[in-house]
């Protein structure tokens, strides 16, 4: 049944030009208009940003749910299953619901495929059958994460209670600039009059935030300024770390995911919490709040699937999120070089994705997931052969790259897989099975 659901939602258009998404809203308020605009019946936190929205919406939904909250989380891409992008409680949607949601949608989009609207993209389809879930269940809340950009996104019909923007880095350049002004203006498309908005942007990025916010008489918490954070303990178990702002200090918060980014991705979402549960909108107790937090799991993100040899899976897939896997590895690992093997997309800046990630490589194994999109396993190993004097290796599927790694490992190796998060659920999929 899933098979049919995705071959129907993949009949929709993905593309239009040479990777240009058709963005706009008018195809998801036309929709929703006919199903009677569910989305105004459902309270969302909105959350965008170049890199850690998943992780923050993981963070969030967590410690909603641990509050006693029943929590819609709705995220993209999915990394393992079609349907696990769309989750209650951390139970994904089933086949059986999908089926109805998408007969429920049908006649809709049939209606307006013949009219000058034309017919929705797949991820707009996608999004109206997330929206359909979440009422059908009448959950207390979605933690909803943009798909691209902001502005034009089709997650931008909401009107949440809260806004969040991670922080802004260059990703999407053919979709939303060239510069980081630019996309940070696509970001900041997600604030709405009146509603708090909380970021962890900076430099030129957040002053076009800030802007945006003061024309729209938004109030805006920052990160590093407002609220933050100050780790006090790390290793391969996990973090510890203080929260501060100016009138809260929450001592000894603990998570287990990786990285100190990790640790901003966790105080962003506390800042939101805590700001929502002081004005009464969603009570929380500190300990729902520390309890959520430790409980937090976002896999692909410096996720430990094997124990020794050690290996770690992380998506990042952009000059800002290798860069801040470059710092964890440096944290976690010191001087300690590691088996790299790497999977990319075609459309991605390759020597700044690549050229944080190459110092810390003993081994370099380039591979491609099972996409169009995929860049040439040749160029890459091209390109990484111009970096460093390490040896390579081309293997071009994900599974036979991810054993030819852990035959290669040896005791107290460690392997990393990282590049797109095609290539991170394919690899899943090899260490982890199904789930």
């Amino acid at each position: 049944m899933i098979q049919l659901i995705q071959e129907w939602v993949a009949s929709f258009p993905k593309f239009d030009g040479r990777w240009g998404i058709k963005l706009g809203l008018e195809r998801m308020e036309a929709l929703l208009a006919k199903l009677g605009n569910p989305h105004t019946r459902l309270r969302f936190l909105h959350v965008a940003g170049t890199n850690g929205k998943g992780s923050t919406c993981a963070y969030l939904a967590s410690i909603y749910q641990a509050a006693g909250y029943k929590v819609g989380r709705y995220t993209s891409p999915y990394l393992v299953h079609f349907y696990d992008r769309m989750s209650i409680n951390g139970v994904d949607v089933t086949e059986e619901q999908l089926s109805g949601y998408a007969e429920m949608l049908k006649p809709h989009i049939e209606e307006i495929r013949l009219t000058e609207i034309g017919e929705p993209t797949e991820f707009e389809v996608i999004t109206l059958l997330a929206i359909l879930f979440f009422l059908d269940q009448e959950v207390d809340l979605v933690v909803w994460e943009t798909g691209l950009g902001g502005r034009l996104d089709a997650t931008n019909v909401v009107t949440p209670l809260a806004s969040v923007i991670t922080n802004v880095g260059l990703d999407h350049l053919v979709h939303l600039g060239p510069s980081i002004e630019a996309i940070a203006a696509e970001k900041a498309g997600i604030i709405k009059p009146g509603i708090p908005l909380f970021t962890g942007a900076v430099g030129s990025a957040l002053e076009v935030i800030l802007n945006k916010a003061g024309e729209l008489g938004v109030p805006v918490r920052v990160l590093d300024k407002d609220f933050g954070f100050v780790r006090t303990h790390h290793s391969l178990s996990g973090q510890v770390f203080d929260y501060q702002s100016t009138n809260t200090e929450l001592k000894n918060l603990e998570i287990k995911m990786l990285g100190e980014h990790q640790c901003k991705n966790a105080t962003l979402a506390i800042g939101t919490v805590l700001h929502l549960s002081e004005t009464g909108v969603l009570p929380v107790r500190e300990q729902a709040l520390r309890k959520g937090l430790l409980r937090t799991h976002w896999p692909g993100r410096l996720e430990i699937v094997h124990g020794n040899p050690l290996v770690l899976l992380d998506g990042a897939h952009n000059p800002h999120g290798t860069e801040a896997l470059a710092a964890a590895l440096a944290d976690l690992f010191g001087k300690q070089k590691l088996i790299l093997v790497i999977g990319i997309l075609q459309d991605k800046l390759v020597p700044g994705v690549l050229e944080p990630v190459l110092p810390f490589a003993k081994t370099v194994i380039v591979t491609a997931p099972d996409t169009p999109r995929a860049a040439s396993p040749e160029d890459v190993e091209m390109f990484v052969r111009d970096r460093v004097q390490v040896p390579s290796f081309r293997i071009p599927c994900v599974s036979d790259a991810a054993a030819y790694a852990m035959n290669l490992a040896q005791t107290n190796d460690v392997v990393l897989v990282t590049g797109s998060l095609y290539t991170i659920s394919e690899a899943r999929r090899y260490f982890c099975g199904k789930g």
